[in-house]
């Protein structure tokens, strides 16, 4: 199935591997988001978080539902050889990109280099799967919390961490409110 260009968001199905946070992870983001609020004047819902995620390797953009280039990520996925890493983010603030609402997200400095290895390392399955192009994009990790119409500065926070212990296939469709993980692969070491 061929990925869509299409800036129409409506029922778009997106396909893309992530890492979730640990429930205490989700719990301090939510209290560092809370204590946020009113000094910065937040006011959108936060991310519900059984959708709290930081986004790895895209798999691609579709008109229709993607069944068969998940199943090819899917067998892709079983063949990724990482260890357990412990993921921290030490930033938290908005990044103004475009109109509002604007993402308010956390990100960090050495703590995402597990990361960074990862998406790397899933990059390199689905070269060879034949699914994403040979040069590998580059990432900033980070955990988006809200998307909101006021602002806050860069601020350095204790990181915000978890180990992770494993990464995910996330089946989106935009428009509809859809949100599911189509697989989960253990990280062993």
């Amino acid at each position: 199935m061929k990925a869509s260009n299409t800036t129409d968001r409506a029922g778009k199905h997106v396909v893309y591997f992530a890492l979730q946070p640990s429930a205490e992870a989700v719990a301090r983001a939510r209290a560092l988001l809370d204590g946020a609020r009113a000094q910065h004047r937040l006011t959108a819902r936060p991310v519900p978080p059984e959708r709290l995620h930081v986004s790895l390797n895209a798999v691609g953009t579709f008109r229709r539902p993607p069944g068969p280039v998940i199943e090819k990520a899917m067998e892709a996925a079983m063949t990724v050889s990482a260890q357990p890493f412990v993921a921290a983010f030490n930033r938290m603030g908005t990044w103004r990109s475009g109109d509002a609402p604007w993402p308010l997200v956390f990100w960090g400095d050495e703590g995402v280099i597990g990361v960074g290895a990862l998406y790397s390392t899933i990059h390199r399955v689905l070269v060879r799967a034949g699914m994403v192009p040979r040069r590998e994009a580059e990432i900033v990790p980070h955990l988006t919390v809200t998307r909101d119409k006021a602002a806050m500065p860069e601020t350095f926070v204790e990181p915000l961490s978890w180990k992770v212990d494993e990464f995910v296939l996330i089946h989106s469709v935009h428009g509809e409110g859809l949100y599911s993980v189509a697989g989960r692969w253990p990280l062993v070491g």
